[in-house]
C-alpha cells in the first residue's frame, strides 16, 4: 500500500517541507515548499502557514531541528553492546554539560567500532524538545523521528556508490551553517555555526536586486566564505587535537542558501584545499519526481527536507530525539503500517490463490463436461432407441436395472435361480468330450426343451443322462432321436421337466 511521507525540515529562518509516496519502484516526490520564520517565535505561524498553503498531510511525519540547539561530544566507550552503551552514556556526559542530565533528551552514534566504541553522543534540553512537540501537534503533526538537521542528508550520501572515505557536508544557511564530518563512512561529527549577517540577503539580493557591479559581488562573497571557511578549518583543528585519528576530508559537499551563489563551489575548494561538489539528492536512481513538483524543486532548499523524508524510519542510521517521556506514542495495532502493510501481502497472496482455483475450476469444469459428452457418446451408441436425453448418466444407469430385472426368478418355478444360471448348468452339464450342436433351446416355466445335433444315438443318451442328474431338473425325456438326411448325423429334442 503507497504511504505519504513528510520530511520537514525546521531551520531558525525557515521551514522546508518535501513529501513522497512509497511505491513498488521507488519513492514519488508529490509536493514541496519553503516558508520562512519571521521571527524567533514565529515557528508556530510558519507552521500554520505552511500546511494551510500546501496540501501535505501525510502518513509518516519526520522531522529534524537545528543544531545549534544541540550539544555534541566525542567519546570512547569500552564496549560495542548498544543497550549497554545507552544505559552508561548519561553517567559519561554528566561531566561534559553544562545542565543538569536529567534535563537533557540523549541519544548516540558509533563512529568508530574496534577494540572499543568511539561514540559521537548528542543531547539536547528537554524545555526546547517539548516546545517543539507542542508547535508540531498543534498543527496534528506528531512524528516518528525528531533528527538533527543535515544527519539525514549525510547518511543519504553514504548510501551512493564513489563516495570517499572521508569527507565533509557543508549547509550554508542564510543565519546558521551546519558542518557534517564523516570518517572511514561513519558520522564523526556535527556542529552548528551562528553567521553573521545573511549571505544571501548580503550577497545573492544585491546581485539580484540592487544591480551591484559583479567585482563587488565577488570581493563581498569572497569574504564571506574565507571567514566561513575559518570556522570549519578550526574546528577540524580542534577535533585532530582532542582525538587519535587522522581528520583530513576528501572532499566537501555543500548545499543551503549559500550554493545558490555561482562561485560558492570554487570559493569553498580554494579555501579549504579539497574539492567542493554542490549535492542534488534528487537525481537518486529510486526517486521521481512529478512535473508540477519539478518546476517549484532547488535542491540547494529542498535536499535535506528530502534526505529526510527518505529515511528509513527510526531503524535509520542517525539520531532521534523522541526518547524517554518523548517516545512517540504506538498506534493501535490496527492503525499500525506494519499491520497495513502485512495486510496488503495476504490482500496480494489471496488473489494469487483465488487466481489459481479459479483456473482449476476452469479446468475440472472443461474435463467435467468432456466425460459429459462421452458418457452421452456411450449412451446413445448403447441406447440408440432413446430420443430424448437429459441425464444420460442417469438414464444409463435405469436402462441397466431394466436389464437386471429382467433376469428376476421365474415365476411358478418354486426356485430362486435365474435363466442364466440354467443356461450356465446346462452348459456346464454337457461334457466336452461329446459332439453336440444345440440349435434351439426354448424355455418356459415348466420345462426346458433343447433340440440339436450330435453323433451317435449314445451321445443322446449319455447327454439326457447327464441332464438329468442335475438338481434344476426333476426328469429329463429324449422326445425324439432320429437320422437326419445325410444320414451321419442324429437331430435329437430333450425336454427337461423343471424341478420344483
Amino acid at each position: 500500500m503507497p504511504e505519504k511521507i513528510l520530511g520537514l525540515d525546521i531551520s531558525e529562518d525557515s521551514l522546508t517541507a518535501v513529501q513522497v509516496e512509497t511505491g513498488l519502484k521507488g519513492y514519488q516526490i508529490k509536493a514541496c515548499a519553503r516558508v520562512r520564520v519571521e521571527a524567533n517565535d514565529g515557528l508556530e505561524d510558519a507552521l500554520k502557514k505552511l500546511f494551510e498553503e500546501n496540501d501535505l498531510r501525510s502518513d509518516i511525519y519526520l522531522t529534524s531541528i537545528s543544531g545549534e540547539h544541540v550539544s555534541c561530544r566525542n567519546l570512547r566507550m569500552p564496549f560495542k553492546d548498544g543497550r549497554k552503551i545507552r544505559q552508561t552514556l548519561p553517567y559519561e556526559m554528566e561531566s561534559m554539560v553544562p545542565f543538569p542530565i536529567e534535563g537533557l533528551v540523549i541519544d548516540f552514534a558509533i563512529s568508530d567500532r574496534s577494540d572499543h566504541s568511539e561514540i559521537l553522543a548528542v543531547s539536547v534540553k528537554k524545555e526546547f524538545i517539548s516546545e517543539i512537540l507542542a508547535h508540531l501537534q498543534n498543527q496534528g503533526i506528531d512524528p516518528d523521528v525528531l533528527d538533527i538537521r543535515c544527519v539525514p542528508a549525510v547518511s543519504l550520501l553514504l548510501k551512493q556508490e564513489g563516495m570517499p572515505e572521508d569527507g565533509l557536508f557543508l549547509e550554508i544557511g542564510e543565519n546558521t551553517g551546519t558542518m557534517a564530518l564523516y570518517l572511514n563512512r561513519r558520522l564523526a561529527l556535527v556542529r552548528a555555526f551562528a553567521l553573521h549577517g545573511s549571505f544571501l540577503a548580503g550577497i545573492t539580493n544585491y546581485a539580484v536586486n540592487e544591480g551591484i557591479a559583479d567585482t563587488q559581488i565577488s570581493e563581498k562573497a569572497e569574504v564571506w566564505f574565507k571567514s566561513f571557511c575559518k570556522l570549519v578549518e578550526n574546528t577540524l583543528h580542534a577535533m585532530r587535537w582532542q582525538g587519535d585519528r587522522e581528520v583530513r576530508p576528501e572532499k566537501v559537499f555543500f548545499t543551503g542558501v549559500g550554493a545558490l551563489y555561482p562561485e560558492a563551489g570554487n570559493l569553498l575548494s580554494r579555501f579549504l584545499g579539497i574539492p567542493a561538489e554542490q549535492i542534488d539528492l534528487s537525481r537518486d536512481k529510486r526517486v521521481r519526481m512529478d512535473e508540477n513538483v519539478a518546476q517549484a524543486w532547488n535542491p540547494a532548499l529542498m535536499d535535506n527536507a528530502l534526505a529526510l523524508s527518505l529515511r528509513n524510519g527510526k531503524q535509520a542510521q542517525g539520531f532521534n530525539l523522541r526518547r524517554d517521556e518523548f517516545a512517540a506514542k504506538r498506534e493501535d495495532f490496527w492503525l499500525k503500517k506494519e499491520f497495513r502493510r502485512v495486510m496488503v501481502y495476504l490482500v496480494i497472496i489471496l488473489s494469487f490463490l483465488i487466481a489459481d482455483m479459479g483456473v482449476d475450476y476452469y479446468s475440472l469444469k472443461k474435463r467435467y463436461g468432456m466425460l459429459d459428452q462421452r458418457i452421452k457418446d456411450v449412451f446413445e451408441q448403447t441406447f440408440p432407441d432413446v430420443s430424448k436425453i437429459v441425464d444420460p448418466l442417469q438414464q444409463m444407469k435405469v436402462k441397466i436395472n431394466e436389464l437386471k430385472t429382467s433376469a428376476v426368478p421365474i415365476v411358478g418355478t418354486g426356485s430362486n435361480k435365474r435363466v442364466l444360471e440354467l443356461l450356465r448348468e446346462i452348459s456346464q452339464r454337457v461334457p466336452k468330450s461329446l459332439d453336440v450342436q444345440v440349435s434351439q433351446m426354448v424355455i418356459d416355466l415348466e420345462a426346458v426343451r433343447v433340440s440339436g445335433k450330435t453323433d451317435t444315438f449314445n451321445t443322446v443318451d449319455n447327454l439326457k443322462n447327464s441332464l438329468e442328474a442335475s438338481t434344476y431338473f426333476s426328469a429329463a425325456t429324449i422326445s425324439s432321436a432320429n437320422l437326419d438326411r445325410t444320414g451321419n448325423q442324429v437331430q435329437f429334442e430333450i425336454r427337461l421337466q423343471r424341478a420344483r
